[in-house]
C-alpha cells in the first residue's frame, strides 16, 4: 500500500531513529527504501548495516549528493498504491499510517499529504503556515497554497502523470544541493490535485526541535545559511522567539481523550500570542473556550439550551456535562451537515448525555423552539450569526445569555452583527479577546420592547 523512501544525508544517529520507528509503527503492506545522498558522517555506512539487520530494506548509496533528485532514484523502485517520501530525521507514531489511508481515502483530490499538522508543535522551533480545514467521511485534512514539505505522501498516479522531485542548488556555484518541496507542492496543484497538512502530528519532526538544534549548532547554522528563504539570522531570530515563549499545558479536564495542538488563528491586535490557546481542531471551539462553557453552565444553570453549528459535538458534549451535573435543564443543538450531524450525534450518545443533549439535523434557521430559550450559543456559519439571533429572538427569555463565537477582528461579519445588536439595544456584550473571539451578551427583552414602542410611535406620528 506504501512505498516509502527515506532520503538520508548525514546525521546518522537521527537516521536510525528515523528507520527504527518507521518499522516498529508501520503495520500496512509497505516496501522501504533508503537513499544515501553521499553522506559524509557514516550514515553510508549505518544504511549498510541497517539493510543487514532489515533485511526488507532495499538500498541506494550514491557517491555525491544529488539533492532532491536522489528521491526519484528511490521512487523509480516503488510499486505503492502512495508513495511516501520521508527525510531522516522524522521519528514515527503509532497510527500515522492508518491515518494516511484513511486521508487519501476520504478526499479523492487530495494529492499530497504532508504528516505534519497545520500548526507547529511547541517543541518545534518553526512558522505556521496558511491552511483551510476540509472534511469528508469523518477526516480532517487542511488544505494549503504553499508548501507542506518534504516528508509528505503522493498519490501514484502523480508519479505517473511525470511529477517528479527537483533540487535547489544554492551556495557558491551550486555546491550545495537541497530537496525543492515547494516545487512539488506546487506541481502537484498545477495537476489539479490539493496539498494538505493531516489532522495532527502524525509524527515528530526532529530537526526543527530546539534540543536538536542545540545537540548540532554548527551543522544547523551551515544549512540555514544555504536557505536564503530563511537564512541563517531568520533561523537564529527562531530560536529567539522560541525560548521567549510561554509553554502552555495542553490539557482539559473535558476532553483527556483528545489531542491538543496550538491555536491556529494568526496572531492579532486584540489576540497577539495566540498559540497560548489550545486547539482541537480548526473548527471546534478553542479547548478554553470549551472549559468556559462548561463553567459559564454550571454557574448560570439554564434550563433550556440551544445551540447551532454542532460540527462533531464537542461544545455540545461540554453543555451537556454541566447541565448532568447541575440535575437540570436540556440542550438542543442543530447541525444542518448530515455527516457532521452523525458524528455528532455518536460522540454525544457514546459521552452518556443522550438524556439531556439532543442533535437534530435542521436548519437553524428553520428550527421552531418548542419551549422559551434562556441560553443561546451561536456558532454555524459566519454569515448567518445575526440572523440566527433575530429567528430565535421571539423565543428567548428576558435575561437570557446569548453567546456568539468567532467575534475576533478576523471575522468581521460576526463582530458586526453583535455591534449592530447592541446598537438596537437588544443586547448588552462583553467582548473576550480570544483568537477566535467570544462575545458573551445579555438580552433585556423589557427595555428592548420599550425601545421598539418608542420607534413604532414616533413612526406613527410622522404624517
Amino acid at each position: 500500500m506504501i512505498s516509502t523512501v527515506v532520503l538520508s544525508w548525514n546525521r546518522a544517529d537521527l537516521l536510525e531513529r528515523t528507520v527504527t520507528s518507521y518499522l516498529t509503527t508501520v503495520t500496512v503492506p509497505y516496501e522501504l527504501v533508503i537513499v544515501d545522498n553521499g553522506s559524509t558522517d557514516g550514515a553510508a555506512e549505518l544504511v549498510r548495516d541497517l539493510s543487514i539487520r532489515y533485511p526488507v530494506i532495499k538500498t541506494i548509496l550514491l557517491s555525491t549528493n544529488e539533492g532532491g533528485e536522489a528521491i526519484n532514484r528511490g521512487l523509480e523502485w516503488s510499486r505503492g498504491r502512495l508513495l511516501h517520501i520521508s527525510e531522516n530525521d522524522i521519528d514515527y507514531l503509532p497510527g500515522w499510517d492508518t491515518a494516511v489511508l484513511e486521508a487519501f481515502a476520504a478526499f479523492p483530490s487530495l494529492g499530497q499529504l504532508s504528516l505534519f499538522g497545520p500548526v507547529p508543535t511547541d517543541d518545534e522551533i518553526w512558522e505556521m503556515t496558511p491552511s483551510v480545514l476540509r472534511h469528508a467521511a469523518g477526516r480532517i485534512v487542511y488544505e494549503t497554497t504553499v508548501n507542506v514539505g518534504t516528508t509528505s505522501v503522493l498519490r501514484r498516479e502523480l508519479w505517473d502523470q511525470g511529477l517528479r522531485v527537483s533540487t535547489i542548488e544554492t551556495g557558491s556555484s551550486g555546491s550545495v544541493k537541497l530537496p525543492d518541496d515547494a516545487a512539488l507542492s506546487r506541481s502537484v496543484r498545477q495537476l489539479g490535485y490539493m496539498s494538505a497538512f493531516a489532522e495532527r502530528y502524525l509524527v515528530r519532526n526532529m530537526g526543527h526541535e530546539g534540543a536538536e538544534f542545540e545537540r548540532r549548532p554548527t551543522y544547523y547554522a551551515e544549512n540555514y545559511r544555504h536557505k536564503p528563504w530563511v537564512g541563517e539570522d531568520g533561523w537564529r531570530d527562531r530560536i529567539r522567539k522560541h525560548e521567549k515563549r510561554a509553554r502552555p499545558q495542553r490539557t482539559s479536564f473535558l476532553f483527556s481523550d483528545e489531542t491538543f495542538s496550538a491555536e491556529k488563528s494568526s496572531p492579532s491586535p486584540s489576540c497577539p500570542e495566540p498559540y497560548l490557546w489550545s486547539m482541537i481542531d480548526g473548527w471546534t471551539a478553542e479547548v478554553e473556550t470549551l472549559e468556559f462553557l462548561y463553567g459559564l453552565v454550571r454557574l448560570v444553570k439554564p434550563l433550556r439550551a440551544l445551540e447551532t453549528g454542532t460540527w462533531h459535538g464537542r461544545a455540545a458534549r461540554a453543555i451537556g456535562r454541566a447541565l448532568m451535573v447541575n440535575g437540570r435543564g436540556r440542550l438542543v443543538t442543530l447541525e444542518v451537515d448530515c455527516e457532521s450531524h452523525a458524528i455528532a450525534a455518536e460522540h454525544v450518545a457514546q459521552s452518556g448525555l443522550s438524556d439531556v443533549v439532543e442533535v437534530l439535523n435542521v436548519s437553524s434557521l428553520e428550527y421552531v423552539p418548542p419551549e422559551p430559550v434562556d441560553f443561546l450559543l451561536l456558532d454555524s456559519d459566519l454569515s448567518i450569526r445575526g440572523a440566527e439571533f433575530e429567528w430565535f429572538r421571539p423565543y428567548l427569555l428576558d435575561g437570557a445569555l446569548v453567546l456568539f463565537h468567532d467575534t475576533s477582528p478576523s471575522h468581521g461579519v460576526v463582530l458586526d452583527a453583535v455591534r449592530d445588536l447592541v446598537a438596537r439595544g437588544l443586547l448588552t456584550a462583553i467582548h473576550l479577546q480570544t483568537p477566535r473571539g467570544l462575545s458573551v451578551c445579555h438580552y433585556a427583552a423589557g427595555p428592548a420592547r420599550a425601545l421598539r414602542d418608542s420607534e413604532d410611535q414616533r413612526t406613527e406620528a410622522i404624517p
